[in-house]
């Protein structure tokens, strides 16, 4: 029986070649049967996502071992053309033989690819087996693992990651695009009703077809549905297409080689059914002739007989047919299970050949890649002469970076002036830019930028840095139980400010003559500084102090010792809250450190009067605001990146 195989796996770009080399290759060497392309979605790669892929693995992790798991070839494809080499050290995770397959065409180390393939580890090819193997392999809670999928589903699998206590980074590298079939092509699949083998690798994708085929012919669909048969991956999508009403639903192991082995199969069975189906030979029995007229009762006697035997003919026939069939049933089960197993041990006796083709695809998949190399190259040149030419060409790694800058400094820092200066770097570059995409992540940024400066501009890192002076100057602040005795005036300075009145003071009477007059000056002023001298020993003993509480002059070193520390600590929580924007928790912090400062240390002192001032800045800086999230300039940063990078392909 000849077969429609009706391939319907999402759609790649053209630049990601190898999963469809590989597909056409096994396509083409189907001896049987015809091949009809009806794709239902196309992936389009999020290529700023798959960009975080590499400073994850460049950043420091506190678990000892990485994993990257992908859940589809697809994503697997899709994410390692981006990366390049594979990183050394970290460990591939894939679903199944297929995918495990394609991640050593891409150039993964066969040591670090973890996959169920159903015969050694005998686990199933999907993310219950995988999730198994992991637990196999790695110890709990040592892995971090970055799981790369697509918009929708698999969302058990990284919850099982989790209940390992590893660290789970969930990755969408692309999004599916729905693709609207032509009435020409829905009606080429309605042709193929009769001998359709539909391969669905998606719950989403059956949803998809059944809806687009409803709209085209419901009664077409209908026919289909109860003709057609349907080669699924995973329990989930047989339920699904049951649901949908297709009738003939077979649950098969992922990859290209599954569906060839079951097509062969299904085709020798059926060959065996035609063969076993022939008619079988059923007795007429002429009635005998009684040519004696003897009687006429002999005749009716040797016709009834010849209706009896004709219905107990019949009877023996239809419960031969019936156990006909059950044989014929078992031995097509029989053989399909006997054929399976040939076809695999053919397969692997094919490996030979197979390895001699896949050479000669690589040699060509190298031709192609220096083709492609050529190309790109001339492409470069082509860039390089055109940013040559105009010197106002944007440079968007620069910018992305600059809004990178501009995020930290408003997220982690709260430095409100430093993201305002980062955004406008970023507006500065894209000045005199006339690309549309450019245009609207300029028009984005400046909407973002006026969001940010219509916010309070508080320095919070120089405000730690200040309140860290002041946590490292506790030491040295004086407390009021420790005040040396001070004056107003020391001895120098009131020498220094009656020097002059003495010289006036000292003037002698007109009339006298110059030397008396010398000599009584220089007595008097020595007389004068002599009691000045005494009167300042005399106010140096005694001094007055005003205290709220008579016992902060009464403390012990070792109280002393505490009370520092004390402060030491409310400051150093005080800091805590300032960097992590806990408004109410600051608030008390200060009000705890200005108590003690009031209470226990020395008013007068200038080191306590900075701190008391540093402390009531930072008591006004308002910590409670809403910043701004730099949506509008996310959203046109990943439009214009998509944009640069599908002008460079």
């Amino acid at each position: 029986m000849t077969h429609t195989l009706v391939v319907c796996k999402p759609k790649l770009p053209d630049q990601y070649l190898t999963q469809r080399l590989d597909l056409k290759r096994q396509l083409d060497q189907m001896d049987s049967g015809h091949v009809m392309y009806f794709p239902v979605f196309e992936l389009v790669p999020d290529l700023v996502a798959i960009s975080t892929i590499r400073p994850w693995l460049d950043a420091s992790a506190a678990k000892p071992k990485r994993l990257i798991v992908f859940v589809s070839p697809s994503v697997l494809e899709i994410a390692v053309s981006n990366l390049g080499q594979w990183p050394e050290g970290v460990y591939c995770g894939v679903m199944g033989r297929q995918s495990a397959k394609l991640a050593l065409d891409l150039g993964i180390p066969k040591d670090k690819i973890i996959a169920p393939s159903g015969e050694n580890d005998q686990e199933s090819e999907d993310s219950d087996g995988l999730a198994r193997l992991v637990a196999t392999h790695f110890e709990t809670g040592s892995c971090s693992v970055m799981v790369c999928k697509g918009p929708r589903g698999r969302v058990e699998f990284p919850r099982k990651l989790e209940e390992m206590k590893h660290d789970v980074t969930v990755l969408e590298c692309y999004d599916r695009k729905v693709i609207q079939q032509s009435d020409a092509q829905c009606e080429a699949l309605f042709e193929r009703t009769a001998d359709a083998v539909l391969w669905i690798t998606s719950s989403e994708t059956i949803e998809v077809l059944d809806s687009q085929l409803a709209r085209k012919s419901e009664s077409q669909l209908n026919a289909l549905k109860a003709k057609a048969t349907v080669l699924t991956t995973h329990p989930r999508i047989t339920a699904k297409c049951r649901e949908l009403g297709y009738a003939h639903v077979v649950q098969i192991a992922t990859g290209i080689q599954s569906v060839n082995s079951w097509l062969k199969s299904n085709k020798k069975s059926m060959e065996n059914n035609n063969q076993t189906n022939t008619a079988t030979p059923v007795a007429n029995p002429k009635p005998v002739a009684n040519s004696q007229p003897s009687g006429q009762w002999l005749g009716k006697a040797a016709f009834f007989i010849s209706v009896v035997s004709f219905v107990l003919i019949l009877l023996i026939a239809f419960a031969g047919k019936n156990q006909i069939e059950k044989t014929r049933m078992a031995f097509g089960e029989r053989i399909q299970k006997e054929s399976t197993t040939l076809d695999l041990v053919k397969e692997e006796i094919s490996k030979s050949s197979d390895l001699a083709k896949d050479l000669k695809t690589r040699f060509d998949l190298l031709e192609l890649a220096q083709k492609e190399e050529a190309s790109q190259r001339a492409s470069l040149e082509e860039v390089y002469n055109s940013l040559l030419a105009s010197r106002t060409e944007v440079s968007l790694s620069e910018v992305e970076q600059l809004i990178s800058i501009a995020k930290r400094q408003l997220y982690l820092l709260g430095n409100v002036k430093g993201a305002s200066i980062a955004l406008s770097q970023a507006i500065d570059l894209l000045e005199g830019t006339e690309k549309p995409s450019l245009l609207n992540l300029r028009t984005a940024l400046e909407k973002d930028l006026s969001e940010i400066k219509a916010l309070p501009s508080d320095d919070l890192l120089r405000l730690a840095i200040s309140l860290d002076s002041v946590v490292n100057s506790v030491e040295s602040l004086p407390m009021l139980s420790s005040v040396q005795a001070t004056t107003d005036q020391t001895l120098a300075e009131l020498t220094e400010e009656t020097a002059p009145q003495a010289t006036s003071e000292t003037q002698p009477p007109a009339g006298t003559t110059e030397p008396q007059q010398q000599g009584f000056g220089k007595a008097w002023a020595s007389i004068k500084q002599v009691a000045q001298t005494v009167w300042y020993d005399i106010k140096s003993l005694i001094e007055v102090t005003k205290v709220d509480s008579p016992e902060v002059l009464m403390l012990s070193s070792r109280q002393e010792t505490d009370l520092r520390n004390t402060l030491r600590l409310s400051l150093l929580n005080a800091r805590i809250s300032l960097l992590s924007r806990q408004a109410s928790l600051l608030k008390s912090d200060l009000e705890r450190s200005g108590n003690l400062l009031n209470t226990y240390f020395d008013g007068k002192s200038i080191q306590v009067q900075r701190a008391q001032n540093v402390l009531a800045e930072i008591g006004e800086v308002q910590l409670d605001l809403v910043l701004p999230e730099l949506q509008a300039t996310s959203a046109a940063l990943r439009l214009a990146v998509a944009g640069q990078q599908g002008e460079r392909q």
